[in-house]
């Protein structure tokens, strides 16, 4: 990268005046005096005992001429770095050859999406999916070899209520002879029946959480109808996932954890780690003298804790398994059969908790080596524009494909409106950038209004923007004449070359923050660049030919660039819009 070029040329020209500090380099925030600058001299005067504006100057004279950047020093004491002429055509090449390897070959292993079988998927699922398909992308990005896991809930109380409630109806031997058809209409109807029956019903209650048992126990009829239920469902989550864009390479969940839960829990005996707390099996996690934060429920609000962390529960005192144990259970045949160097979970914030007992009792009973990084995404939650939950037209509950429908009917109405045929498949794509760049564009643990009209507008820092850039460029590259690349970029480049550099310095960003915000940042920003580019430069009608084939290859550029980083959120570019 060439900050880390003008960084290497900083440290040396020190290391020469005997001084071995590190020297950093940030891109300018006064584009009009400099392309990047350095403030380092600061923090480093001041543990040296020097005066900061000397310092500076002393360390600019020790660097050697150099073809690419002029150095210079602005009061109080910071040192301004500008690209000349050639350090243009530098930046470019660099940026063309550069090779991203910050995993090594390492593996990683993602579980994201999460959805239970038998519940429709809510907006929240929608983050999962967004969130944690684009960070499998981007750590393909950047050298690791990853596995992705969309881990459904299988294996709990969800399919133990829609059978009790198919068995209360009556109807249960008819779905599980055949004699009517299992869909997922009908059990997205039976789940929220029998959901709010369990609290009116303590009888209902029982004989779910019993059918529950059964199927974990593998007992006969309702193993089968659980098998059935899955199948259905999961058929249903793969066509949201292949309108979303999103793909996994394993479908696994809680059940294929169960037959390694009495190991896990054989190893917790042997270690003497587990012990009965009121007829249930927990092993304890808390940690001599923590204290565990409690959310606030405003930013003014005074910080409480509680202390210490409580015991995670392994087994419930009917016999049934817990989630937890199934997490556990996961990491233990991921181990065995994967092998990953790090495990990386994508849910909702509100399970931050639970994954730090999760990850504890791991780690304490040697189911993950200590070696092995495990690390928790918690993200915020998605809010309408007046700041509350999102509804339906009808004051409902939002689910995740009433989201979706809403989407690609405006985007549908925003394409009539500027003429262009009836086109599902384009009306998804502008739909599905609209929702990941929206969601993707915010620091990943906060929650975020979601404003329908403005994330669809073809304007502004939202995902149709970005696409309709990138079909502007491809349709000016193919009106192109015919043309040799040439790197000889001039000032009137500059502020896209800069942008590329911002682009491309964002992976490492993201990799190191866990949040996509500064990747969707720095590709509007380039979006922007080329805009302004283009309304100052005539690139079709440029009699320089010499001139026009730099415009064209910078643009190619461009496209590459926007197109990869699309890649990485998500985002399908149309030839079009």
């Amino acid at each position: 990268m060439i900050r880390d070029e003008i960084q290497k040329l900083l440290c040396e020209a020190a290391k020469t005046q005997n001084i071995d500090e590190n020297f950093c380099v940030s891109f300018s925030a006064m584009p009009n005096l400099c392309d990047f600058q350095c403030n380092s001299c600061f923090a480093v005067a001041k543990k040296l005992g020097k005066n900061p504006y000397d310092l500076a100057c002393q360390i600019v004279e020790a660097i050697p001429q150099n073809q690419f950047f002029t150095f210079s020093v602005a009061r109080p004491a910071f040192i301004n770095i500008t690209l000349t002429n050639q350090g243009l055509k530098h930046m470019s090449q660099v940026l063309l050859s550069q090779q991203f390897n910050l995993g090594d070959g390492k593996k990683i292993f993602l579980d994201y999406g999460g959805p239970n079988i038998g519940k429709a998927m809510h907006i929240g699922h929608m983050r999962s999916f967004n969130i944690g398909e684009a960070f499998k992308r981007l750590y393909r990005k950047l050298g690791f070899e990853t596995v992705s896991d969309i881990f459904l809930g299988d294996w709990g109380m969800p399919m133990g209520l829609i059978m009790a409630m198919l068995e209360k109806q009556g109807v249960f031997d008819d779905y599980y002879s055949g004699k009517k058809q299992l869909t997922i209409e009908v059990m997205n109807t039976a789940y929220p029946q029998a959901s709010q029956l369990k609290t009116q019903d303590e009888k209902f209650k029982q004989r779910a959480e019993q059918i529950t048992l059964f199927f974990q126990q593998k007992q006969q009829p309702y193993y089968d109808f659980w098998k059935r239920l899955r199948d259905v469902s999961v058929a249903e989550i793969k066509k949201v996932c292949k309108l979303l864009n999103v793909d996994f390479d394993l479908w696994n969940g809680e059940s294929n954890a169960s037959e390694y839960v009495s190991t896990i829990l054989k190893i917790f005996e042997e270690k003497k780690l587990s012990r009965i707390s009121e007829g249930a099996l927990v092993v304890d996690v808390a940690e001599e003298g923590e204290q565990i934060p409690i959310p606030k429920k405003s930013p003014d609000e005074v910080q409480r804790y509680e202390n210490p962390m409580p015991p995670l529960m392994l087994k419930k005192s009917n016999g049934g398994d817990k989630y937890e144990t199934s997490d556990i259970a996961t990491i233990y045949y991921r181990n065995k059969f994967y092998h990953p160097d790090i495990i990386h979970y994508f849910t909702d914030a509100r399970q931050n908790q639970r994954f730090i007992q999760i990850f504890r009792a791991c780690k304490k009973s040697g189911i993950s080596p200590q070696e092995q990084l495990l690390l928790h995404t918690g993200f915020g939650t998605i809010n309408g524009k007046d700041g509350k939950a999102l509804k339906t037209r009808d004051g409902g509950n939002m689910q995740l494909s009433d989201l979706l429908n809403m989407l690609y009917e405006k985007a549908e109405q925003k394409l009539v409106e500027n003429g262009t045929e009836h086109d599902d498949d384009l009306k998804r794509k502008i739909g599905n950038a609209a929702l990941k760049f929206a969601d993707l564009s915010n620091s990943v643990e906060k929650d975020y209004n979601f404003d329908v009209d403005r994330v669809l507008s073809f304007d502004g820092k939202t995902g149709p923007y970005i696409q309709y850039t990138a079909c502007r460029i491809k349709s000016i590259l193919s009106k192109a004449p015919k043309f040799e690349e040439n790197y000889s970029f001039s000032s009137q480049h500059k502020e896209m070359l800069i942008s590329l550099n911002r682009l491309a310095s964002s992976y490492r960003i993201c990799f190191e923050n866990k949040s996509l915000n500064d990747l969707c940042g720095s590709l509007y920003d380039l979006a922007s660049a080329f805009s302004s580019f283009y309304n100052s430069c005539h690139i079709l009608s440029e009699q320089d030919k010499s001139l026009q084939s730099a415009h064209l290859t910078l643009l190619k550029i461009v496209l590459k660039f926007i197109e990869e980083a699309c890649d990485i959120l998500a985002i399908e570019v149309p030839d079009k819009m």
